[in-house]
Parts: C-alpha cells; structure tokens; sequence
C-alpha cells in the first residue's frame, strides 16, 4: 500500500497501480497531472500517452482529471504555427488514452506571445485565448462540486511586461471571496499552477541565496500568499495543490495542507529532476475532510530514449 495519506501520514513516492483504500472508504478519487510540456521532441508525446495509460491501471480508478498547466513544451515565446503544433500533439494524445473528464489549469506555458515583444496583441489566440480554446475553457478560474467537496481551479499565471509573477487580479480576487461563501462548510480544495507556499522554491533553479538573503522569484511561489491564506482561512478549506516546480513536497501551515505534485515530464522530459521521476498525483478524499496524497511515477526511462534537438 502507498500513501501520502490523511494528515500527519507522510507523502511517499512509488510506481505501484493498486492503492488499497483506508478504513474510511473515500468519498472521491481524482488524479492530478501537470507540467506535460508536450511537443515534437524527446518523445514528449509517447511519454504523456505512457503517463495516461499507466493511470488507466490504477485500482480504484479516478473519477477525473485536473490537469495543472503547462499542457504544451512552451508557447510562451513562439510562433503560432508551433504553439497550434504543440497543442494538436497534447490533445491528440489526450484523447488517444483517456475517457476520464478533465479539468485544466493554465500554466505559463500555455500562453502564448507574452514573451514575445513583436508579438500581435490583437491576433486571434493571443495570450490566454489560446489554451482556453484549446482547454474548452470559458474562462480560466472556475469551481465546482465533486463528492461533497468544493473545487477552486485559479489562474495565478499574472502578467509583467514580458514575463509573469504568481498572483491574482482584482477580479479574480473578487470572484474568489463570493465563490468561497458559496461553499458553505464544504471542504474545500484549491488548485493553482504557481505554488502559494512551496519548500521546493528553495531548490528551484531560479532561487539563487546572494547577500546573506535567499531570493525567490515571485514567479515561483505566489506573491504576497498572506492575505490569500487568510481569506481561505475563514472557510473550510484544506488542501492547495499545484504544480510548475516539477519537485514534489507537502507543506503544513496555519492549518492549511500545501502539496507541489512533480511533472509528468520530470526534468522537460530528459529524466528525474533531481531526485523526482516523472510522474502524476493520486488524491484520495473523506467526507470528514481528510485526504490522501500518492505520487506514482509511470517507468519512461528517458536516458534510453533518443533526445533530438
């Protein structure tokens, strides 16, 4: 048996398919995959398509799918034409492996001309568009009810000149506040691309500790999480997932569970970065408002596939 279980039950890592419920039968299963940056190269789809099928084998099965962002390898900065390529591979082989419903987060790397200073801001697609049309989405923060449980799906990819921060604007902020009274007592499960509080921004490629003083880009933890954590403090809300560091950890604070769900592609598909494997998330919820958390690695062996450019 694995775990990642209920509170105060350690998070542990493994490849096995059958995840034996506790005592307590759960309320829900669903699983949680994000950062497949799927493209042409590395095998990216083959690895995504392994990814789904190793999930089809999980007993119990899932009911669904959040899929976490960064869908596509990067559209951040390029064409149309590669942006629609990278789309088409991720959808095609979406379709190809699963039948589960699925529920997206946009990633930073879903949007695309950001990073791109000639970019056509008024082109069909720019920005966000894009991967809401190609996601099915209407809009790119959205709730909804599952197993007694309350879902926030936020988009906490926010603009800066040609970059992003993790953050809010005022009208999500505002949407927010109304859709947390609407849940009543429901527990409650807040899902965002960018981490709101995460240990692995300290290994993070773009911390850097200079000055006697760590510096975390605020692209990679949500910036100023405070007044965030205390709204959600005056609701029943238990667990915040994401994804967008590729590193897996579970942080306890005020209450709140924070748990950073690696990457199906791993290290942008080249192996483990350090020491996570490329894998996916398996939550397991009670109706007390307790959970269970698996991170299952699927077996792609990236070193012995051909890496072209």
């Amino acid at each position: 048996m694995i775990g990642g279980a209920a509170i105060g039950i350690p998070l542990i890592a493994d490849s096995a398919l059958a995840i034996e419920p506790m005592a307590a039968q759960p309320v829900l299963r669903f699983a949680h995959l994000t950062d497949m940056h799927v493209d042409s190269r590395r095998r990216a789809p083959e690895g995504f398509a392994t990814a789904l099928q190793h999930l089809a084998k999980v007993h119990p099965a899932p009911e669904f799918i959040i899929t976490g962002g960064d869908h596509v390898f990067d559209s951040f900065a390029s064409s149309r034409h590669w942006a629609d390529n990278q789309w088409d591979l991720y959808s095609a082989a979406l379709k190809a492996n699963t039948k589960l419903p699925v529920f997206p987060v946009v990633g930073n790397h879903d949007i695309w001309g950001w990073g791109d200073m000639d970019a056509d801001q008024t082109a069909a697609g720019y920005g966000k568009a894009l991967a809401l049309d190609r996601l099915g989405l209407r809009q790119s923060y959205y709730s909804m009810d599952h197993g007694g449980w309350h879902f926030i799906i936020l988009d906490n990819v926010s603009r800066r000149d040609r970059s992003y921060f993790g953050g809010l604007d005022d009208a999500q902020l505002a949407w927010l506040k109304e859709d947390l009274k609407s849940a009543g007592q429901k527990p409650i499960v807040v899902v965002s691309h960018i981490p709101l509080l995460s240990a692995c921004a300290f290994f993070d490629v773009d911390t850097r500790f200079k000055d006697n003083a760590w510096h975390i880009p605020d692209a990679t933890n949500h910036r100023d999480p405070k007044p965030l954590f205390d709204l959600l403090k005056t609701t029943n809300t238990r667990l915040c997932i994401s994804g967008h560091l590729h590193l897996v950890d579970r942080v306890e604070y005020r209450g709140l569970t924070f748990i950073c769900d690696g990457a199906v592609c791993g290290n942008w598909w080249k192996g483990p970065l350090q020491e996570f494997s490329e894998g996916y998330g398996i939550f397991d919820l009670y109706a007390d408002g307790s959970f269970r958390h698996a991170y299952l690695t699927f077996g792609w062996n990236a070193h012995q596939q051909p890496l072209q450019p």
